[in-house]
């Protein structure tokens, strides 16, 4: 009998933990739920992809932004120290901080890694807004975070 609740709570736990994972990939856009829209090939083949190494010399500099294309939640639970985050979705309420910015400061954008395209994406709004120096470090938060290098929570 007690094997046969255990099961049932079991169950219940794992319905659960599904249904709450399934949430939060809803209300993040991640995941199954992920809306990307298509990128312009020429746009994006004329961003300068950077690695680890790159962005770390310019994030030393101290003469660039780096940009967090995540969900904010995911930029509250940790990102690269100092960075301003901007998430895709966000980009037309977000332009009043970008108006700010220089148009031909170095701008360097991330999300989460190398399955994550919001980078490339926000990269070319930026381009288009009129941003001249903008990379996008297509190893994001997790080649950084993995690297031992600096960040905030």
């Amino acid at each position: 009998m007690k094997l046969r609740q255990s099961l049932h709570e079991a169950f219940l736990l794992i319905i659960a933990a599904v249904f709450l994972g399934a949430a939060y990939t809803f209300v993040t856009h991640q995941g199954f739920f992920l809306k990307t829209q298509a990128v312009q090939p020429a746009a994006a083949s004329t961003m300068e992809m950077i690695t680890l190494a790159a962005a770390k010399d310019l994030f030393e500099s101290n003469n660039s932004i780096f940009i967090d294309a995540r969900h904010e939640f995911d930029y509250q639970a940790g990102h690269i120290r100092g960075a301003v985050n901007i998430p895709l979705k966000m980009f037309d309420a977000q332009f009043t901080l970008l108006n700010k910015i220089s148009k031909d400061k170095v701008l360097i954008v991330y999300c989460d890694g190398a399955e994550c395209n919001s980078s490339i994406e926000l990269a070319v709004k930026l381009t288009d807004s009129g941003f001249t120096n903008v990379k996008v470090f297509f190893g994001g938060w997790q080649e950084w975070n993995s690297a031992g290098l600096p960040i905030e929570k």
